[in-house]
């Protein structure tokens, strides 16, 4: 699917031509099963389609937190030798194990990231044939994955095994369930401790 389409609109693009196809083909149902299933199957399909455009926001808000590199606002102190170390020790996890380039460090995380996330990192490395990112968040002090980048670590993960061209109905379903529980689950923002001493007063 063309780029230009953020994650919701890709879902929403690709199931409702999917539901079309499937609906076009009703008349060639898979032997494994029976019309009942496939019935249930369908009618789950259409439903995901549904409620995936009435939650198109996510979709937007994924793709805005899109991991990437940043350069403002910086944070007055730049990465110290300690905390390079830190980084290199939890990319070499995700990422091949050569020379990584870091960005500067920047502030205001999303509040998707938590009230104690205090600053962000993204580091590629790069291969011969492609390169390779990945964003940390500072969390009380320590660097880790944060909450965005899991997610689409875990959707990019999801659409490098879509379904091929095909595929069978319960293959496209079983797909089709798990985009759906993906961005069910997308990180939502989480008030700050001193918000939440407000709201009780």
């Amino acid at each position: 699917m063309d780029d230009q389409y953020h994650p919701g609109m890709r879902f929403t693009i690709w199931v409702a031509g999917l539901a079309l196809a499937l609906c076009a083909q009703a008349d060639v149902p898979d032997k494994k099963l029976t019309s009942k299933e496939m019935n249930r199957m369908l009618l789950e399909m259409m439903q995901w389609e549904a409620e995936s455009r009435r939650a198109d926001h996510i979709g937007r808000r994924a793709e805005a937190l899109k991991p990437g590199r940043r350069d403002e606002p910086l944070r007055y102190l730049n990465i110290t030798d300690e905390e390079v170390r830190e980084v290199q020790l939890i990319s070499s996890k995700y990422l091949p194990k050569v020379m990584l380039n870091i960005s500067p460090v920047v502030t205001d995380c999303p509040c998707e990231e938590g009230p104690t996330c205090t600053a962000q990192v993204f580091v590629v490395a790069s291969t011969q044939d492609n390169a390779k990112g990945l964003q940390l968040s500072l969390l009380k002090d320590k660097w880790a994955v944060g909450v965005v980048q899991q997610w689409w670590l875990r959707h990019d993960d999801l659409v490098s095994h879509r379904p091929k061209p095909g595929a069978e109905l319960t293959e496209r379903h079983r797909y089709m369930q798990a985009m759906h529980v993906l961005y069910s689950e997308f990180p939502h923002c989480v008030d700050s401790p001193k918000q939440q001493a407000a709201s009780t007063k």
